[in-house]
């Protein structure tokens, strides 16, 4: 037992121990309240920037939209100038050069990429029998003007259109503007005498012949054929005068010779080739085209023979006037130029 004395010492201190402190209490109060009111504030402070972050994306986004619809209406602004300017067929040849472009100068040609890119396809691209026989149509529309070169009259009905710009005893040549683009279109109608058909065709469409007689003949290869019509792919790199740079042809042919309409056809456009991209050393020319229809005066082995020429070509340079100039200076060189290659071939 304690002592008396010490009695009321142990019942105060009981009695503070078995109490709690209220300034204790009043502190714990004004922390947990504090903190509830810290948490909320942290809550809501969460809340606003939330809120605020996809303000922020939403407007991003409409800014994304506005700026790919700009750019997309650009776009078809520019693809309906070109259209209007060159056509559709030029147009998709300038699309699918892009493509072959950005093929060539990618280094990881992975199929995603490749899903992209216009594929070469010769159902497509193959020369079709009706396009052949519309020349040989064309042929006979032009021959029914064989009069008008034995005596100088203006040409009626199918070349009314045409303006004549070369004329001679044994070539005319005449030219009309292609719609919505500066080039024109030629067609060449002109006679030889003394030359087999066989002979005349065979030069036409012999590239290792050709290599041995033009002397500006950089390049010139089959590339690609197509086994169902025998059509062709030739690139053809050609000289062009100093100080312009050489022009590459890339084009499909195919040749056509019809016994039963006495006929022979050589037919030749533009076309590109994933084997052949486009490179910075030439100059591409991405129009081009070039039909030839050959009749025989009697059979194809007998000397004689009238051909009919239609073709367009840009060769992308300041040659509008330089190709005039050469077509009304030296337009009958093109027959010394055949002439000299059948010499060539004889000898």
């Amino acid at each position: 037992m304690l002592p008396d004395a010490r009695k009321p010492l142990f019942r105060i201190l009981c009695h503070y121990k078995s109490k709690p402190n209220i300034c204790v209490l009043q502190h714990q109060r004004n922390f947990c309240k504090q903190s509830f009111f810290e948490n909320h504030n942290v809550k809501k402070l969460a809340q606003n920037i939330n809120s605020k972050i996809i303000a922020i994306g939403e407007l991003f986004v409409q800014q994304c939209k506005a700026v790919a619809a700009q750019r997309l209406r650009r776009s078809f602004q520019i693809v309906a100038s070109y259209r209007r300017m060159y056509g559709d067929n030029s147009l998709k040849r300038v699309l699918n050069g892009l493509g072959n472009s950005l093929l060539k100068h990618c280094e990881k040609r992975n199929l995603l990429f490749l899903c992209g890119l216009p594929l070469f396809k010769w159902e497509e691209e193959r020369i079709s029998d009706k396009e052949l026989n519309s020349l040989i149509d064309d042929m006979a529309q032009v021959q029914h003007i064989e009069e008008d070169f034995k005596k100088p009259t203006d040409d009626k009905g199918y070349l009314k259109s045409w303006e004549k710009v070369i004329e001679s005893d044994h070539l005319k040549v005449w030219r009309k503007p292609i719609p919505d683009s500066y080039l024109f279109e030629y067609k060449v109608y002109g006679t030889f005498y003394d030359v087999t058909p066989t002979c005349f065709f065979d030069i036409q469409r012999d590239l290792e012949y050709r290599k041995e007689w033009d002397q500006r003949v950089i390049k010139l290869e089959i590339v690609d054929k197509d086994e169902q019509t025998g059509t062709e792919i030739v690139q053809w790199i050609t000289q062009f005068p100093y100080p312009m740079y050489s022009r590459e042809y890339l084009y499909k042919r195919r040749f056509q010779v019809d016994s039963a309409k006495n006929t022979m056809v050589i037919c030749s456009h533009v076309v590109n080739h994933p084997k052949c991209p486009v490179d910075k050393t030439h100059v591409r020319v991405v129009t081009y085209s070039s039909t030839m229809v050959i009749k025989p005066h009697k059979q194809f082995d007998d000397d004689g023979l009238d051909y009919v020429m239609t073709y367009t070509d840009d060769p992308q340079a300041s040659y509008t006037s330089f190709c005039y100039s050469w077509l009304a200076k030296t337009g009958n060189n093109y027959e010394h130029v055949i002439n000299m290659a059948i010499i060539y071939r004889r000898s």
